[in-house]
């Protein structure tokens, strides 16, 4: 849903290149950054409000977890963490609409690799602050559940907050397959522009 140099440009690279040497000639069409879409924003929201079904929200802390850049990549023009910025106030004014009312709304960065400056606050700096030791997380720069929701979040940092004495820790799972999200992107597809390599 957001855009980044490391991500879809490099990707529409890697695609170009493959196109040419497959000979390929089929139309291809491109949808832009879709995070500030009222349609998909929507869908976050059901999912989210969904996970806590029943649960009293007014002590738990929505975390948005999104994958983390190299702070120089930001630095050289990368929109990325404007876009992840952005949707993070959009979706807390959504969620304050819905009456979704969390004990506080953050945001943190996982999956940070090497020595170099990275995005910040990571989830581990968040975890540890999360003074109430009740968490919600929502891997917010990701459409389809992966390694990096599914080690990282589900496993891996729930070994943190176990460790932490969380008494509540839960990951929303992405949007993934759900007709909802489906529709949304068969939509999404008879809006996007044609794409010349």
């Amino acid at each position: 849903p957001h855009h980044s140099q490391t991500t879809i440009t490099s990707s529409l690279a890697d695609f170009k290149k493959a196109k040419e040497e497959l000979n390929f000639k089929a139309k291809i069409s491109l949808c832009e950054p879709f995070y500030d879409d009222d349609a998909y924003n929507k869908i976050i929201v059901s999912h989210i409000q969904g996970a806590v079904k029943d649960t009293d929200i007014s002590d738990i802390s929505l975390i948005f977890s999104a994958h983390s850049l190299p702070r120089k990549i930001i630095e050289k023009g990368d929109i990325y963490e404007k876009h992840i910025n952005e949707h993070v106030q959009i979706l807390g004014k959504i969620l304050k609409e819905q009456g979704l009312n969390f004990k506080d709304v953050s945001l943190a960065y996982q999956s940070r690799l090497g020595p170099v400056k990275w995005l910040e606050p990571s989830l581990n700096e968040a975890l540890v602050k999360c003074e109430n030791k009740k968490a919600l997380i929502y891997p917010l720069s990701f459409c389809i559940d992966n390694s990096e929701t599914i080690f990282e979040l589900v496993i891996e940092y729930a070994k943190l907050a176990k460790e932490l004495n969380f008494s509540f820790y839960k990951v929303v799972q992405c949007p993934n397959f759900s007709d909802e999200f489906a529709s949304f992107i068969l939509e999404k597809s008879k809006n996007a522009r044609e794409f010349s390599l």
